[in-house]
């Protein structure tokens, strides 16, 4: 099995005459994974993830990126935990942590957080709260008969059980009740540390891996689930942070990539919206679900023309700090409505195309850690809150290129006044634009 980052090679060990799997990674390299965990890999609930992008669309400005998918990265977290000693951590712990990081992301959606998005806002769906009753076959939207693949069932429960893991300590762990679980589910974790390096070599980014894998060696965490890190790892901390910005000043500012998000976001609500939630099939895969789109007829005519054909074109980017709430807004479906009103009313956009990126903490973390050593708590980063909004027009409508500035001040008085986001970090996205 392969994929644009990472293929799985099955040798033979020869002393002990079974197969061996060795995962070949372009961050870590080649590496082992334990014995016990060798069905877990190949469980449907896993594979699933070789078909969902680490990216919620496929854009073709970050081509690398959109080709990634979150079996690579899930492997990747799994090789960074194996750097730790876990300390504090008995052995079954460790073997149920290991195995929860295996199906942490396994009821990701497919196009991620678009698709999530839109559940979480019409019935409080998300992925992470999900998982459990995924793992247990008694999700919202199937049960323990439900195919996670073609043709093949909730096996991960079983496959646990046949390898000598205590299932229910993965799901202490995926629910957050064991003190692990920080190190999966936390604000600096083996999962983010992946993610972000993961993107960052997708894009192109220059970074050493060094300080992500220091930070991996020594992290730990509490008997009250407190992270543990010495404050002398601050700087790798903080080469982490900078990453995680730089990554997300690309991801939040690339108007083609926000542009392929707009006009899934709409066909999405254009497809689902009187539909019952129920009849949505989040456990597809990305092209089963981009297949749906195309081929529904409310939504066919959108995606050929404006999704396979020629995406929309960028009339206004603007970012304004805050929260959704704190700006007047209930959902991000009500943020895309004034945007796609205003677009419409003040300056003729027949066919607009609204989105809104909701920063919560994306371009900045505050960090908290107890370092082992002196006990100490120390701090790292600033919490980041503010909203990102964009509208998108046709190539039919080209002419509304020059309306980017009015759109704003509309948009900034529509806001009650706020003042747009003029950080530092920022700068280099709108004089490239």
């Amino acid at each position: 099995m392969l994929n644009v980052s990472l293929g799985i090679f099955f040798g033979v060990d020869r002393d002990v005459g079974h197969a061996v799997m060795i995962v070949h990674d372009p961050l870590y390299g080649a590496f082992e994974p334990p014995g016990f965990l060798d069905r877990l890999i190949l469980a449907p609930e896993v594979r699933r993830l070789m078909g969902v992008r680490l990216l919620n669309a496929p854009s073709p400005s970050l081509p690398t990126l959109s080709e990634v998918r979150r079996f690579s990265h899930t492997l990747g977290v799994l090789r960074l935990a194996l750097l730790n000693p876990h300390n504090g951590l008995a052995k079954d712990e460790v073997r149920a942590l290991s195995a929860a990081i295996l199906i942490h992301d396994a009821a990701t959606p497919p196009f991620a957080h678009l698709l999530e998005y839109y559940l979480k806002d019409r019935v409080g769906w998300n992925h992470e709260a999900a998982l459990p009753d995924l793992l247990t076959g008694h999700n919202l939207f199937g049960n323990t008969a439900h195919q996670i693949l073609p043709g093949e069932e909730l096996r991960f429960k079983r496959l646990c059980n046949l390898s000598k893991i205590d299932f229910e300590l993965v799901l202490q762990i995926v629910r957050k009740e064991h003190p692990s679980s920080g190190l999966l589910f936390g604000a600096l974790d083996f999962d983010n540390l992946d993610n972000v390096l993961r993107m960052a070599w997708a894009l192109g980014l220059t970074v050493p891996a060094t300080p992500f894998l220091q930070i991996a060696r020594e992290m730990g965490v509490s008997i009250e689930g407190k992270m543990l890190l010495s404050e002398s790892h601050s700087s790798s901390v903080e080469a982490w942070a900078e990453t995680r910005r730089r990554v997300y000043d690309i991801l939040v500012f690339d108007s083609i990539t926000v542009a392929t998000q707009a006009v899934l976001t709409k066909a999405i609500s254009l497809l689902f919206n009187e539909s019952d939630v129920s009849e949505i099939r989040w456990a597809n895969r990305d092209q089963d679900f981009l297949d749906l789109l195309t081929r529904a007829p409310k939504t066919k005519d959108l995606m050929l023309r404006h999704f396979h054909q020629s995406l929309p074109s960028q009339v206004l980017v603007l970012q304004v700090p805050g929260s959704l709430a704190s700006l007047g807004f209930a959902s991000r479906d009500a943020a895309i409505g004034l945007i796609e009103k205003i677009a419409r009313d003040q300056f003729g956009i027949k066919k607009p195309f609204g989105y809104a990126f909701v920063d919560k903490s994306a371009f900045s973390k505050k960090l908290e850690f107890i370092d082992p050593a002196t006990r100490r708590r120390w701090t790292s980063g600033a919490a980041s809150q503010s909203v990102v909004f964009h509208c998108f027009a046709s190539d039919t409508e080209r002419s509304v290129d020059k309306i980017q500035e009015p759109f704003r001040n509309v948009l900034l008085n529509q806001l009650g006044g706020v003042v747009e986001v003029d950080a530092d970090t920022n700068e280099k996205n709108r004089s490239a634009r």
